[in-house]
């Protein structure tokens, strides 16, 4: 008879961790299945650790709403266990009147979501940031930045607290639906083996239209096939590091698959910017030292003492999105499968920006799924 255990997730990056860490209890056995050796090894640890505020998205998306909620709920993690971070709070910026245009829509969005923005006098610009230019910007307060890694150690913590346990080095190789869950095939160094879950959740990031498609799913047909979006990060030589005291971002320009290369600081005031974004066949990390006119021409528009020579190539990280190159925004996709005839199998896909701001939102609400399956039990 195969081990049968009550919750199994599939992906340990920040937003599997915080699943976890919501899902998991001492009448329950939790499992979290990690093909890399340790967490966080994919969109989680190669981004810009940004506390978003909820500007960019559609109203009723939940891509603004989870960031909404999110946004508060990091604040409030972070102040009560102690997880770095600073409210440092962010600037966008319009360089010429058609961008000017582009940001009052912008910043009508996000008031229309809810999100505190304050529109920018010329002389609130130059007392802010007197080494920005522009024609118009607004600040938007709530933006801040975190420790990705502190915080992805906090939900560890607390789902092996309460009692879940972690597989690193494990691949599940196969999902087959059951009477009473679903049989899971892993692979690990030991070799292959199977065991049945109740309820299955797939947080596999990059991979996760592989797992459902291993579930059984149509990818194509259900709309569900992933496209991969490359953003490079180049860092600022630290005699820069002084010129801002926030994030300051650009217009973010239609298509382009981000927000546009922007200045961003880390906790210990290291600048760098980025990152750019297009669409890639393979996952490579590494960074093209030739995009390194194309992010000094992006970012001295509006910083004009950055120099070409301040910039050197830093890391990158690949993006899971659901819209291909030139398409139209999508939401997260984040179902539970009933109706394609997979009860207790629970879909994240495309949870690409602002993923980490949503992650505690995202784990709130898929414990209720949770809680309303476990009840059919």
């Amino acid at each position: 008879m195969l081990y049968q255990v009550d919750i199994t997730i599939v992906g340990a990056g920040v937003v599997g961790l915080a699943i976890a860490s919501q899902v998991a209890n001492e009448d329950r056995e939790v499992y979290v299945l990690e093909k890399n050796k340790t967490f966080g090894q994919g969109a989680s640890s190669r981004n810009s650790e940004v506390i978003h505020a909820g500007i960019y998205y559609p109203g009723d998306s939940l891509k603004a709403k989870t960031c909404l909620e999110g946004n508060a709920l990091l604040y409030d993690l972070c102040q009560k266990y102690g997880i770095g971070y600073k409210r440092i709070g962010k600037i966008i910026v319009a360089t010429n009147d058609a961008e000017a245009e582009e940001l009052q829509k912008l910043y009508n969005r996000g008031k229309d979501n809810g999100v505190e923005l304050k529109m920018l006098s010329h002389r609130k610009m130059r007392q802010l940031e007197p080494n920005m230019t522009g024609v118009s910007a607004f600040l938007s307060p709530s933006t801040g930045i975190i420790d990705s890694q502190a915080l992805m150690r906090y939900f560890l913590g607390k789902a092996r607290d309460n009692g879940a346990q972690i597989a690193y080095k494990t691949k599940v190789i196969g999902i087959d639906k059951i009477s009473g869950g679903y049989k899971v095939r892993v692979e690990d160094s030991q070799g292959k083996f199977s065991f049945v879950t109740k309820v299955l959740i797939n947080c596999a990031g990059l991979h996760s239209d592989e797992v459902s498609r291993i579930a059984g799913i149509d990818v194509d047909e259900t709309g569900y096939k992933l496209h991969w979006c490359k953003g490079e990060y180049y860092s600022v030589s630290s005699r820069k590091s002084k010129l801002v005291n926030r994030l300051i971002y650009p217009v973010p320009k239609a298509g382009q698959g981000g927000t546009g290369i922007h200045v961003t600081l880390d906790l210990t005031g290291r600048m760098r910017l980025g990152p750019n974004a297009y669409y890639v066949d393979e996952i490579d990390y590494s960074v093209d030292s030739l995009q390194k006119k194309a992010f000094y021409e992006s970012v001295v528009r509006f910083l004009p003492s950055i120099e070409y020579d301040d910039l050197e190539p830093e890391m990158a990280g690949i993006r899971a999105k659901l819209q291909a190159e030139g398409e139209d925004f999508r939401d997260f996709a984040i179902n539970h499968e009933c109706n394609k005839g997979l009860p207790g199998f629970i879909n994240l896909i495309g949870i690409d920006s602002p993923g980490l701001t949503s992650a505690p939102a995202i784990a709130k609400y898929i414990s209720t799924l949770v809680e309303e399956i476990l009840k059919n039990y």
